[in-house]
């Protein structure tokens, strides 16, 4: 029973060394892929600084252009208040003017009417 328990500890510990083999050969490779992958994270780091940095100038130039254009914005905004008053002002002048010049020229084109025909049936009478 000794010689069978004696076989079964080195079963065990050959099993025992194979695993620990095995587990340096897979933390070897997890070893090696950690690598790469802090590689890859470098090289992805060194390369997406410059890209940050385009970023940044390109985000504030975008923010400087908005601004310029809110502020071109308002001063057309302005322009268009003024433009409008200018013709407010304008209609209203004009319907000052029509409302000084048409009566007296209506009477005086009515006046002008008159004396033709008057005239005009003058002629006809000292004609007949």
């Amino acid at each position: 029973m000794e010689l069978v328990l004696v076989i079964a500890q080195i079963v065990a510990l050959v099993c025992l060394s194979a695993l620990c083999v095995y587990m340096i050969i897979v933390l070897q490779r997890v070893r090696d892929t950690i690598g790469n992958v802090e590689k890859d994270v470098r090289e992805i780091t060194n390369r997406a600084v410059p890209v940050l940095d385009n970023m940044e100038y390109i985000t504030s130039r975008v923010k400087g252009i908005a601004d310029n254009v809110d502020d071109q914005v308002a001063a057309v905004r302005e322009s268009i208040a003024s433009v409008k008053l200018v013709a407010e002002n304008v209609v209203e002048m004009e319907r000052r003017v029509q409302e000084r010049i048409e009566g007296p020229i209506l009477e005086t084109v009515s006046f002008v009417a008159a004396v033709f025909k008057g005239v005009r049936t003058f002629v006809e009478r000292v004609r007949a």
